[in-house]
């Protein structure tokens, strides 16, 4: 049953939860995108449409990975825009609007020219779009016609990704639009001042980090190959969460306008430390294309049975409230004493803690033939190294000394 906390405002219209689709292939069919309203999900990023100026031709396998199964850390794709244009999305919007009142249909576009923004955006807010998704990130696309920077992402330059926000505003007459931008640069602080100074009602932040997920060792193919080749694409999932929530703290901590997370989230914790951070809304595309769907009912259950035993009213309490602990190193205690406690009732005697220390730490655990560890806290300073390759939960604990 829907809970009045998970009620959450963004761009100043109510969401029935925080959790969005990511415009990928699993919100590039109305169908599908139902199915995941029918799930729970309070909106859907449509994958990123163009006009029918734009050729979009997709060559296939588009999809590799890093581990394979259901350890997946990282997908990697070679995918573009969608193959359908604005005005076939524009009967989805449509469509999914007429079922679907509640929830938040957003539209992504991509354009290369003022004009191109304009068509799509008008096409896009007549066809009933809640908000507009300005994807100025995709690796394998957002450049501009006539620039310099052409080859290059429109978000990796502040005066491009101002220039493109001002032409995305010009044309909308009542709906928000908000700017995808990419992790790709040096200072993603830059690039957000820049959408704010444009107009922008918020900001959609991580993309995709541009990559090239490997090679295959037989015929030298990096992958996904297709035909004996590939192309550099968009690497997401597990592995780049850490860059994302840099990202959304940095975002958080130099605008003044809503940011909806995306990068890495696969379970209400995942969500949860992105708004802890700053993020109003997130957006999951990875884990969905990976465990489908019903994972809405871990993330919309798992957050308000935390709410409650937290004790918050509500979703809106908790946005950025671990910014004010993310300091400067200079800034951090250097004068404390901590090192590493082993409980000997749950080690295993596996040895994996001692080998990290010896090799990559302080050389501050003993290992004898009984396999009983010990730590020599002279020796130890707490790096924490044992700590993170211990097999077994709880084992080693870092603390005062």
């Amino acid at each position: 049953p829907r809970r009045s906390s998970d009620l959450i405002y963004f761009c100043g219209l109510p969401f029935i939860n925080p959790f969005i689709l990511a415009a990928a292939p699993s919100t590039d069919d109305r169908e599908m995108i139902a199915r995941g309203f029918d799930a729970g999900w309070a909106g859907a990023v449509l994958k990123t449409t163009t006009l029918e100026t734009e050729e979009v031709s997709i060559a296939y396998p588009i999809m590799s990975s890093i581990n394979p199964g259901p350890n997946m850390v990282g997908l990697h794709n070679i995918d573009l825009v969608s193959e359908r244009y604005i005005h076939e999305i524009a009967e989805d919007i449509l469509w999914l609007k007429q079922r679907f009142p509640q929830q938040r249909v957003i539209a992504s576009l991509m354009g290369h020219t003022r004009a191109d923004w304009h068509d799509l955006v008008t096409i896009a807010e007549q066809a009933g779009a809640d908000l507009i998704e300005a994807s100025i990130s995709c690796p394998q696309g957002a450049t501009l016609e006539g620039e310099e920077t052409q080859g290059f992402m429109v978000s990796q330059d502040p005066r491009l990704t101002e220039k493109v926000t001002r032409w995305a505003i010009e044309a909308v007459q009542n709906i928000p639009v908000y700017i995808k931008i990419s992790p790709g640069v040096t200072d993603i602080s830059s690039i957000a001042r820049a959408v704010e100074l444009g107009g922008g009602r918020a900001i959609c932040a991580i993309d995709s980090l541009e990559g090239v997920v490997g090679v295959d060792l037989k015929t030298f193919s990096p992958l996904p190959s297709v035909q004996g080749y590939s192309s550099r694409g968009g690497f997401t999932g597990k592995a780049i969460k850490p860059i994302a929530l840099r990202c959304i703290a940095d975002i958080a901590e130099t605008v003044n306008i809503p940011i909806s997370g995306v990068g890495g989230i696969y379970n209400w914790r995942d969500a949860l430390e992105f708004m802890l951070l700053g993020a109003t809304t997130v957006q999951v595309c990875t884990a969905v294309m990976q465990r489908g769907y019903g994972i809405i009912g871990d993330l919309t259950n798992g957050l308000s049975n935390w709410l409650d035993q937290a004790g918050y009213d509500q979703v809106q309490q908790i946005i950025g409230l671990s910014l004010p602990k993310l300091t400067e190193h200079d800034h951090l205690p250097h004068d404390i004493k901590v090192i590493s406690y082993i409980n000997h009732e749950l080690c295993i005697g596996c040895g994996l803690c001692y080998v990290a220390c010896a090799d990559g730490g302080h050389v501050a655990i003993e290992f004898g033939s009984d396999r009983k560890v010990e730590v020599d806290p002279k020796r130890c300073v707490g790096c924490g190294l044992c700590a993170q390759v211990c097999p077994v939960p709880d084992c080693i604990s870092i603390d005062l000394y």
